[in-house]
């Protein structure tokens, strides 16, 4: 398990650091223009009270975050147009949530527990970028000093898959150098920013 303090979020960005050994960078899952599944095991250890991120990626925005009743998906499209879904969700602490984003075809679909949530028809692509990173607990680097709606957050496992193939695999139960183990050795690190 990964536990992520407010305040100290973690990054998805290893083409930055090793780019001649990725051939899936899993970081780019979201700028995927074909079918994709990416699927986040997380609890929360304290209530939510305002908004916070789940992850984001970044620098075109896709993201979850948090609120006391809900939450919202931010998806952002090639047309550089940004959607804000709002679906009423009620959090509890110290339970074991499965959030599955899945893409099929123009079919954007979030489930939570199995239970889909929000369906979204793209009218285009998702917006994409080359250097594209996800940060886990934060919509920003803290350096930035805006958009940041931190979350303690304890990470329990995440995959990605690229057209029902599995790019990327973490339980967040081996770290080497401080980064976490990429279980399919694809080198998708995960990394404290």
């Amino acid at each position: 398990m990964l536990k992520i303090d407010r305040g100290n979020p973690w990054i998805m960005w290893p083409d930055s650091i090793v780019e001649n050994f990725i051939e899936n960078p899993a970081n780019k899952v979201f700028d995927y223009n074909g079918n994709f599944i990416f699927k986040l095991t997380f609890s929360l250890p304290n209530t939510i009270t305002e908004k916070a991120t789940l992850f984001c990626k970044l620098p075109s925005y896709f993201g979850i975050d948090l609120e006391e009743n809900g939450m919202t998906l931010i998806i952002t499209c090639d047309n550089k147009e940004t959607e804000y879904l709002f679906i009423n969700h009620w959090w509890e602490v110290n339970k074991s949530y499965e959030l599955v984003i899945e893409k099929e075809d123009n079919m954007l679909n979030v489930l939570v527990n199995r239970e889909k949530l929000i369906t979204f028809i793209l009218q285009g692509k998702l917006a994409s970028d080359s250097t594209s990173h996800i940060i886990f607990g934060a919509g920003n680097f803290p350096k930035n000093n805006f958009n940041l709606n931190y979350l303690e957050v304890e990470l329990e496992k995440l995959q990605v898959f690229q057209e029902n193939a599995l790019i990327s695999e973490h339980d967040f139960d081996v770290f080497i150098h401080n980064k976490s183990l990429d279980k399919t050795e694809n080198c998708n690190f995960i990394h404290k920013i």
